[in-house]
């Protein structure tokens, strides 16, 4: 008897064991999964990052009788425009077209703080506006007129829809008439700056604040001359970027010789008497690359 029960004892014993071991196993093993999974939870894999509808849209200043000026989005920060910040009149925003999230945006234009130009909270609002942008499309924002009081025009933001062409192994020009006062001029197309004037304009009675289509042809040096409409006495003119050819080690920089540029020259008035900017003493002519030709370096 008390053999059976130490061999009993003994038993139970053994099986106790066993279970507590397979109790252990099964834990172990449980742990094993669970920081398993909880190490899977991160991934390494490559993500796609939620990138709305964008438009690509640019601004310049032609106020010319007012401080420089500052664009500000105030319905969202991101996907928008930063870089627009202390433009000087007959300026580019920085960066020329940035990404902006389509659809309706509301944004402010301001004059540039001239103590700290990256606020714009305590400067005068000159544009308070909704406009909404189509997704794929290019937008010049071109804010012209006077801010002075009395004067007339008064300052307004015209918006551009650009229809950039292709222009292949030619460069295309269009002509922007902003100057203010001169009402509608002939613009030609001439080797130099000091050409005297002769045949006929390349963008004809183009009228106040009128865009051209482009035009396109063989690149080569030119500078466009502006005239009253009628007259061939140039009243502004500049000779064109001629650009940089493109490399296997650098990209090409659009401008009059090098094939697959597109080109805006813009017509500026002068400043008048009392501008509180940069001063201008007569119109002016200056050129911005709408679309810089087909990279020739590698894609990264």
């Amino acid at each position: 008897m008390h053999s059976f029960t130490a061999s009993t004892r003994s038993l139970s014993d053994a099986q106790s064991r066993s279970a507590t071991m397979r109790f252990l196993r099964f834990a172990l093993l449980g742990a094993a999964l669970g920081l398993t999974a909880g190490c899977s939870e991160p991934s390494d894999d490559p993500t796609s990052p939620n990138i709305p509808p964008l438009a690509y849209v640019r601004y310049i200043n032609a106020v010319p009788d007012t401080l420089n000026t500052t664009v500000r989005f105030i319905d969202q920060t991101a996907y928008s425009p930063m870089t627009f910040v202390n433009v000087p009149f007959r300026g580019l925003g920085q960066g020329n077209y940035q990404p902006t999230q389509a659809g309706a945006r509301k944004f402010r234009v301001f004059t540039a703080d001239a103590t700290n130009f990256t606020t714009a909270g305590n400067t005068q609002i000159l544009v308070d506006t909704t406009v909404t942008f189509e997704q794929g499309k290019y937008y010049t924002l071109l804010h012209m007129g006077y801010a002075r009081a009395g004067s007339s025009p008064k300052q307004r933001l015209v918006v551009i829809t650009d229809a950039l062409p292709t222009p292949g192994a030619n460069v295309a020009l269009r002509t922007i008439n902003a100057a203010l006062g001169m009402g509608a001029v002939d613009v030609y197309k001439l080797a130099t700056a000091t050409t005297p004037i002769s045949g006929s304009p390349l963008f004809p009675a183009l009228a106040s604040e009128a865009v051209s289509a482009y035009q396109a042809f063989t690149p080569g040096a030119f500078a466009a001359q502006v005239a009253t409409a009628g007259s061939t006495t140039a009243v502004a003119a500049a000779l064109a970027p001629a650009g940089t050819a493109g490399s296997s080690t650098a990209d090409p920089i659009g401008g009059a010789t090098v094939a697959g540029s597109v080109i805006t020259a813009l017509a500026f008035p002068a400043t008048p008497a009392n501008s509180a900017g940069t001063r201008f003493t007569t119109p002016g002519v200056v050129y911005f690359i709408d679309k810089h030709p087909p990279r020739t370096t590698p894609n990264p």
